[in-house]
């Protein structure tokens, strides 16, 4: 295991037994939970493992240590609702999804998904990149009206995020992903994320949106760009006006280019409502020019 995968661990730990039934979305070749270690735990992907296994290993950039970890898909989901997949509804204790969430293509949606598959008082495991240290470093951050037109509209946010994904690109001496620590370094020595605006593929999803977009299929993108106070402002707000099930509970920190977030299938707190006034009010407030 590499130090994502401990590190993740780790965080989750109060959450997850080996006992208890998990489900991991999007494992790929880093496995929070292995079977291999003793875990009860089902493995979701979008394909199956001898693809997922040669996707990867044709990859040079991932160690064949780390290939080698990509462990047998359990369930295959190309496509549609989680909770559509027979005999999964209800049936977990714990869901975890690393570096999944923001890839979705209707966040609300994905949110519910998940909670269909928890028990009662089940959690959802969350590692989320953090804007500022990948790629998306030069995005505009995920808004609440983007949560909004991708759940009634998610064929156009489809395309709007794609777009953003090509033009806003952005790499830091070569790597599309870092610390915080090395960030700070590198700025240090004046450097920043360079722009990687890619205009050939701006250009073709330009003219993609001039067709039916219900037909263009699928393609994997970073639909969300989060960081951690926008994160929980959104989720609290789905919550409170979707119904999604899932109140967030703890925001345990970051590691390297990641953040945690656990959500747990139960009822808002009564002043659900009034805290994320709060939360919002607070968020602003760091956001207001200082006073000379």
């Amino acid at each position: 295991m590499d130090n994502y995968q401990l590190n993740r661990q780790q965080t989750f730990a109060p959450f997850v037994t080996k006992e208890a039934r998990g489900l991991e979305i999007g494992a790929g070749y880093r496995p929070t939970f292995p079977k291999r270690d003793g875990f009860n735990v089902t493995v979701l992907d979008y394909c199956p493992t001898d693809e997922l296994i040669a996707y990867h290993d044709g990859n040079f950039q991932i160690p064949k240590e780390l290939v080698a970890q990509i462990e047998p898909v359990d369930v295959v989901c190309s496509g549609g609702s989680y909770s559509d997949l027979p005999g999964l509804a209800g049936s977990f204790d714990y869901v975890a999804a690393c570096h999944v969430i923001e890839h979705s293509i209707d966040l609300c949606g994905f949110l519910k998904d998940c909670a269909a598959l928890l028990k009662p008082g089940g959690h959802l495991l969350l590692a989320v990149p953090e804007r500022s240290c990948i790629q998306d470093y030069y995005r505009p951050a995920t808004t609440l009206g983007d949560v909004l037109l991708a759940h009634v509209a998610p064929h156009a946010y489809d395309v709007k995020s794609r777009m953003d994904e090509a033009w806003y690109g952005s790499l830091l001496q070569g790597a599309g992903a870092w610390s915080r620590a090395h960030l700070k370094h590198a700025e240090g020595e004046g450097l920043r994320p360079a722009p990687m605006q890619d205009l050939q593929t701006a250009q073709h999803i330009w003219h993609l949106s001039s067709g039916p977009l219900a037909q263009h299929p699928y393609r994997d993108a970073h639909r969300w760009v989060f960081d951690e106070g926008g994160f929980a402002e959104l989720v609290n707000f789905v919550e409170l006006v979707s119904g999604t099930g899932l109140h967030l509970v703890a925001m345990p920190g970051m590691f390297e280019c990641e953040f945690y977030a656990i959500l747990q299938k139960t009822a808002p707190p009564a002043d659900a409502f009034t805290a994320l006034e709060r939360m919002r009010a607070d968020m602003l407030a760091l956001r207001q020019p200082k006073a000379e």
